[in-house]
């Protein structure tokens, strides 16, 4: 097996393996990958989509890319076709994308979520790498078989999402995400700046789906400035919405406002005939995973995010290259 550098092949050469990615997103997920893959095509055309290839006798079996975030680089997918070899490719893929960015000048965190990974790599892996691991879940709502929570709280109210409620949103998403695991994996809920770069990322591209602004809601405090909830969902397939974002204010969580959220949300699809809607949970925050199975969200999938900062493993971010 060789690992070419991903910007000396084109579309055509990955052709079958992104079909059988889109399959596996469609049948495991229930999401719609055309989008995203239509989009690596364009750049793996271009010349323009940093990565690498497993190429085996001479048909290309694996696949892994980057991209860069200002002083973060974040691994945008590792897929390898189903094989008795497909636990090595992979491991040999994420080495080299990892060891990439690390050895990268300027890059201070690497990032990823990967979805799609046939085998959860090693705990040396890991080690090796001084990466952090989570485990998280992505889960789903059968619209038909659901509850629909009523309101449980007379704190708040709910208003459609629009534009204007982007810095409020940022702002909350910094707050409510403060200390919060997930911001461990994500440094996009740090800050406000960071969030927005996150909202945009969500309304903007199609990497989380079609924004649905339809099923995109605040709460809001009677009298108060600003907003204390929000919930935010894109359309990922064909009658299937994916939450893309819920949070609420820490001084009021645990009052209702978020299962008055879902709730609101579930009646929305369900009126435009809407089978099901996902979302994604960090396996830790266990208060939330129990929210989402009373309100009977199951578990389709466990993946796993990484994490690895430079400053904390006493990288230096001059290094090029390693042994």
């Amino acid at each position: 097996m060789e690992i070419l550098d991903l910007r000396h092949l084109r579309s055509r050469d990955l052709e079958p393996l992104l079909e059988e990615e889109r399959s596996l997103w469609q049948k495991d997920l229930q999401w719609d990958y055309s989008s995203s893959a239509a989009l690596i095509r364009r750049y793996l055309d271009a010349r323009a989509l940093p990565g690498y290839a497993a190429v085996e006798a001479g048909r290309t079996v694996g696949y892994g890319f980057y991209v860069y975030e200002h002083a973060k680089g974040v691994v945008g997918d590792v897929f390898v076709t189903d094989s008795d070899h497909a636990q090595a490719t992979e491991t040999e893929l994420l080495t080299h994308v990892v060891e990439t960015l690390q050895a990268t000048p300027g890059i201070q965190r690497i990032e990823a979520q990967l979805m799609n990974l046939r085998h959860h790599p090693s705990c040396d892996f890991f080690f090796r790498e001084s990466l952090q691991s989570f485990r998280r879940r992505f889960m789903i709502l059968r619209l038909q078989d659901s509850l629909v929570p009523e309101p449980v709280t007379t704190k708040a109210e709910l208003l459609s999402w629009e534009p204007r409620w982007a810095n409020d949103a940022a702002q909350l998403i910094a707050r409510a995400y403060r200390g919060h695991v997930d911001s461990a994996i994500s440094d996009q809920y740090r800050s406000r700046s960071g969030a927005m770069r996150f909202l945009d990322n969500i309304v903007h591209y199609p990497g989380c789906g079609e924004f649905d602004p339809e099923c995109s809601f605040v709460a809001v405090q009677r009298g108060m400035p600003g907003i204390c909830g929000l919930v935010l969902c894109s359309i990922v397939g064909n009658r299937v919405s994916h939450i893309t974002q819920v949070c609420v204010d820490p001084e009021l969580q645990g009052t209702g406002i978020g299962t008055m959220l879902i709730g609101r949300i579930v009646r929305a699809l369900r009126d435009r005939r809407f089978s099901a809607v996902t979302l994604t949970v960090t396996d830790s925050n266990s208060r939330a995973v129990r929210l989402y199975e009373q309100l009977r969200f199951s578990t389709l999938k466990e993946f796993y995010a990484f994490a690895w900062d430079a400053a904390q493993n006493g990288h230096e971010s001059h290094i090029l290259g390693r042994s």
